[in-house]
């Protein structure tokens, strides 16, 4: 990335999954979403039409597709702008200005979290288990990014979560993935101890594409469920449960896992939750008022697909989606959680949910068993509160 006009001209896979998964939001500011919700939304503050934002993300992505120059954008962003009528009473340099924000902000933060999902593979870890942070000078440059570069820190250290770049509006730092031998090569005979930071911030607090989805509870019943949908569709939970089991298989063929108990395995295998969950599944209002809820998403915690990759697999988790929609065929209230059963193509699963303050979590998701034996055991002291026959 030697310049800025040729920086994006070579785009990969994971740099355009990025873009095209992310939906349209009309804002009136740039500050109306976090930068854990423009992982997942295409914004551009003012534009608050949906044509209008379509356009917008459609010519974002070509750039990236095609390597486009800025000027090139630019020449399609003013097509956009008379056609839609938006910024007419602004002037040029304004125009330019807006322009050149939507261009670098989403190319440069797409190819970030590209980069990001190539680096957090783990088979890359294995080679590469060191990222080093790289300072590029840019005119103003943050003292605090300078002082960062060359900071080579393990790749599941904290600092990655919340200051991997681009970290801040029109930052231009980078991070690069390095082994053994080029951590030697810098003089060093191990990474440099954690900094200090600031995790008290509001824009770009993470990783782009890290913790990707937003707050479905800000959102109507029915956009959310599309939402979910459209998530699965498109992959996204069968790979993210694929790098998880993956994190799990790999971790396991170290020698501390060898001849220890399964609920010693259960727990050393707890330091590999990030922290990072995904939503799976919407509540409608009438199961949400039934059950008492106060949320409409379910949650897939990590520390729980970790626990669940150990004990079994995912493979029947692509109708997860189901779950409190018209396949539901009862609901049982436990002592702080919920059990659902769901009918999907002639096969009936069952789901144990967990339900706090903090939200609704799903614990397991399995085949229902047939023995009565085995049912009784898993409804033991609860509640039928709704059944579809």
């Amino acid at each position: 990335m030697a310049t800025e006009e040729g920086q994006f001209q070579l785009p990969f896979r994971e740099q355009l999954a990025y873009l095209k998964q992310k939906k349209t939001l009309s804002t009136t500011t740039y500050k109306d979403i976090d930068s854990r919700q423009h992982d997942k939304a295409f914004v551009a503050a003012g534009a608050m039409k949906a044509d209008l934002l379509s356009d917008l993300h459609r010519i974002v992505i070509e750039a990236a597709e095609s390597g486009q120059s800025f000027k090139s954008f630019q020449d399609d962003f003013d097509d956009v702008l008379g056609k839609h009528g938006w910024l007419n009473d602004a002037d040029k340099e304004y125009k330019a200005w807006r322009a050149n924000v939507i261009y670098q902000t989403n190319l440069r933060t797409s190819h970030a979290a590209g980069r990001y999902k190539q680096m957090t593979d783990p088979e890359v870890l294995k080679l590469r288990p060191y990222w080093r942070y790289r300072h590029n000078s840019v005119e103003n440059p943050r003292i605090q990014h300078q002082r960062w570069n060359n900071l080579v820190l393990p790749a599941d250290a904290q600092f990655w979560k919340v200051n991997f770049p681009p970290n801040g509006y029109g930052c231009q730092c980078t991070v690069d993935a390095i082994n053994d031998r080029q951590l030697r090569a810098m003089g060093k005979t191990q990474p440099d101890d954690e900094p200090s930071y600031d995790d008290n911030r509001t824009d770009f607090l993470s990783a782009p594409g890290a913790n990707w989805y937003p707050d479905l509870d800000k959102y109507p019943e029915l956009i959310a469920r599309q939402y979910v949908d459209a998530t699965a569709q498109a992959g996204l939970l069968d790979r993210w449960l694929a790098q998880t089991a993956s994190k799990v298989a790999l971790e396991m063929t170290k020698p501390e896992f060898k001849n220890i108990s399964k609920t010693q395995i259960s727990k050393n295998l707890r330091k590999l939750d990030d922290g990072e969950q995904f939503p799976v599944a919407v509540i409608p209002e009438s199961f949400k008022t039934l059950l008492g809820l106060k949320t409409q998403s379910v949650l897939f915690r990590q520390i729980d697909a970790i626990e669940r990759a150990y004990q079994g697999d995912f493979e029947i988790y692509s109708n997860i989606q189901s779950l409190f929609g018209n396949a539901t065929q009862s609901i049982y209230q436990t002592d702080g959680g919920l059990i659902v059963f769901i009918e999907a193509q002639k096969t009936r699963y069952v789901a144990q949910l967990q339900v706090s303050s903090k939200g609704v979590f799903l614990k397991s998701y399995s085949v229902a068993p047939t023995a009565k034996t085995l049912l009784a055991k898993l409804l033991n002291d609860a509640q039928l509160v709704y059944s579809k026959e």
